[in-house]
């Protein structure tokens, strides 16, 4: 039963992706994009380490899945904050307060 559980997060991690590559392609702005990648890859890795927290239930791989996901709570908004900046020093359209 638990292997079907798990297999159900998975998928459910596995379709957050795949909804948030399409929302990437989708939107026309670089902040819109960056938005998607933050959010939805904090969820579909939470996701993924969840199910296999349950499928292992390790202490060691709960461990180590924690710390995991702290460094992608903690490093995505920094690193997304540094391309932004980066975006708005070169100019590229849609980071300004310009009209396109």
């Amino acid at each position: 039963m638990i292997e079907i559980i798990v297999g159900i997060i998975l998928f459910l991690s596995a379709l957050v992706v795949l909804i948030a590559s399409v929302g990437i392609w989708r939107f026309k702005n670089l902040y819109a994009r960056m938005h998607v990648v933050t959010k939805v890859s904090s969820l579909g890795l939470l996701l993924l380490l969840a199910g296999v927290n349950l499928l292992f239930r390790d202490w060691y791989i709960f461990f180590k899945s924690a710390i995991i996901f702290g460094v992608l709570v903690f490093l995505s908004p920094v690193a997304v904050h540094v391309i932004a900046r980066a975006a708005r020093i070169v100019k590229i359209p849609g980071t300004t307060n310009r009209t396109e």
